[in-house]
C-alpha cells in the first residue's frame, strides 16, 4: 500500500507545483498575427519547467511521505 500512497502524492504535488511555475518568466508576444490570442506566452518553456517540476515535486513527495508517515 506504501507504493500507491506515495505515487498519489507524487501526482497532487506534481499538479500543484506545475500550476505554480507555469506563470514564472512568461513574456507577452508585442507583434501579434492576425488570428493569434494577444495574451499568449511568447516562450512558454513547458519542457524546462515540467522538468523542474518533476525534480522539485519528487524532493517534496518523499518530504511529505516521511512526515505523514512519522505522525501517523
Amino acid at each position: 500500500m506504501f507504493g500507491l500512497e506515495i505515487i498519489v502524492i507524487f501526482v497532487i504535488i506534481w499538479w500543484l507545483v506545475l500550476f505554480l511555475a507555469l506563470p514564472i518568466g512568461v513574456q507577452k508576444d508585442n507583434n501579434v498575427a492576425k488570428g493569434n490570442d494577444p495574451g499568449a506566452p511568447k516562450n512558454p518553456m513547458l519542457k524546462k519547467k515540467i522538468f523542474f517540476t518533476t525534480i522539485i515535486s519528487f524532493f517534496l513527495s518523499i518530504i511529505v511521505s516521511i512526515l505523514k508517515n512519522e505522525i501517523f
